[in-house]
């Protein structure tokens, strides 16, 4: 039985065009730039509402937990139900809760409101790529990828700039309000544009979820992701490491039921035909290695930036603004060069260009410590931002050349699960860093000089892995 042939499928063209692709690429980018924009508010957080830097970490944490957790059942519902219907459900929670964020009255409304937004995220996010996936083909799809990997990472530094110009705007008598208070705005827009222009597209198959697979999935990332995201403020309890050790546990159980389902000729959450995919089996880790560090570098360069050199949000985020720029000029131009030049070799050569302008970045801040030269950074930085522009969106093009479109959403959410769970265990790894430097009595920006080294390194592997990928 065939359940994609449904009215509204057949009456909507199945080609995505510059307005629906836009459309697709405002909810990336509303996800990626309210969780960076809420990291700049959090010292308002706290002074407005009186929070403790327990809840003040819960407002940011919670978000990425709602996010990462239900994303794969999120595209999975997207193929069996309607990618365009969940994307229109996920932009409307995503605006309604961003709204209720914005009016809260204690930090535990917010908290609870930052999580709601992070599930709608996990909802509409997966229907991005999966909706590209399904709806463009050859150089439509190199372009649109190349747009979406320019989203993904330019979102990042949008998100800081626009946090801290908005800081500076107090709504309600607080500029964190000013924040939440524009993602109601812009989601607004975003649903009506999808309403208009977005393509309906889902996926022929059995109408079954994985209940069994989604549970285990979501045991594993949250005893992953909560320790890791308050285990340093508690101290690190034993249930901390009691979670962290059933990890492995759980995802050893979890990849044992797809097995299963896909035996017996049922639906899992995840195919595990995806995973016989070299391009897409190397892209996950090349992925986790790309978001653990750019994860770990966001977080430290803000609290070097702003506690350690005593820089304004705004003054902060402006010096990445060059970067940003750069990032999305050359994203796009990068679209245009893979046809010509395959992932592979782009892939390669991003990995090679960051790794050695990290290395003097990093020279660079570890020379002049306090000193740091807000122009000399945000010159070096666009060195980076090149390098970082031929590895994401090449990477997810490379990773989803294969992927029959049946399988879409599927594989969109695997990635973009992946993508945050790294996300969350390089700002961990990253807040550990920190806390060892500044209980030996180093410099911030010595901490952020020790990452980008890392970082650097990181990349190393990047571009190695590339090598593995087909040189198509």
């Amino acid at each position: 039985m065939t359940t994609a042939s449904t009215p509204a499928t057949r009456s909507q063209p199945r080609t995505l065009g510059l307005p629906g692709l836009l459309a697709t690429l405002a909810a990336l980018l509303l996800s990626v730039v309210s969780f960076a924009a809420a990291g700049i508010a959090v010292p308002d957080i706290g002074a407005s509402l009186r929070a403790s830097p327990a809840e003040q970490s819960l407002v940011v944490s919670v978000y990425s937990l709602g996010f990462a957790v239900p994303m794969v059942l999120g595209g999975r519902l997207g193929d069996l139900y309607g990618r365009r219907r969940l994307f229109l459900l996920g932009m409307a929670g995503f605006t309604l809760f961003s709204l209720m964020a914005a009016l809260s009255p204690t930090v535990i409304v917010l908290i609870a409101a930052r999580a709601l937004t992070g599930v709608s995220a996990a909802a509409m996010v997966p229907q991005v790529l999966a909706t590209i996936t399904a709806s463009t083909h050859g150089r439509e799809r190199a372009r649109a990828v190349a747009l979406f990997g320019a989203t993904a990472g330019g979102a990042t530094a949008i998100g800081q700039i626009l946090g801290g110009a908005l800081l500076s705007v107090p709504l309600l008598g607080a500029g964190w309000r000013t924040v939440f208070a524009v993602s109601v705005v812009m989601g607004v827009v975003a649903f009506l544009a999808a309403l208009r222009w977005v393509p309906a597209t889902s996926s022929p198959g059995h109408r079954s979820l994985d209940l069994i697979g989604t549970v285990l999935l979501g045991s594993a990332l949250l005893s992953l992701l909560v320790p890791l995201s308050q285990g340093a403020a508690l101290g690190w309890p034993a249930w901390c490491w009691a979670l962290l050790a059933a990890v492995p546990v759980l995802f050893a159980a979890f990849w044992r039921w797809q097995l299963r389902l896909h035996r017996a000729d049922r639906v899992p959450l995840v195919p595990p035909p995806l995973f016989r995919l070299g391009s897409y089996r190397v892209g996950l880790v090349m992925a986790l290695m790309l978001q653990s560090a750019f994860g770990a570098f966001t977080f430290l360069y803000a609290l070097t930036t702003q506690t350690g050199l005593g820089w304004t949000p705004m003054h902060a985020a402006l010096v990445l603004l060059p970067y940003a720029l750069c990032f999305f000029v050359v994203s796009i131009w990068s679209g245009k060069l893979a046809p010509r030049f395959g992932f592979r070799r782009l892939l390669i050569i991003g990995g090679v260009i960051q790794a050695a302008l990290l290395a003097l970045t990093a020279t660079s801040v570890f020379l002049q410590g306090t000193g740091l030269n807000s122009w000399t950074l945000a010159a070096s930085l666009i060195g980076v931002g090149i390098g970082q522009a031929f590895m994401f969106g090449p990477l997810v093009g490379a990773m989803i050349a294969d992927v029959p479109p049946a399988s879409a959403g599927a594989a969109s959410g695997a990635l973009q699960t992946t993508q945050q769970a790294a996300m969350g265990l390089g700002v961990a790894v990253a807040g550990g860093l920190l806390a060892a430097a500044t209980a030996a009595s180093v410099m911030y920006t010595t901490a952020l000089a020790v990452c980008m080294i890392v970082q650097a390194a990181f990349a190393v592997a990047f571009a190695l892995c590339a090598l593995a990928l087909p040189r198509r």
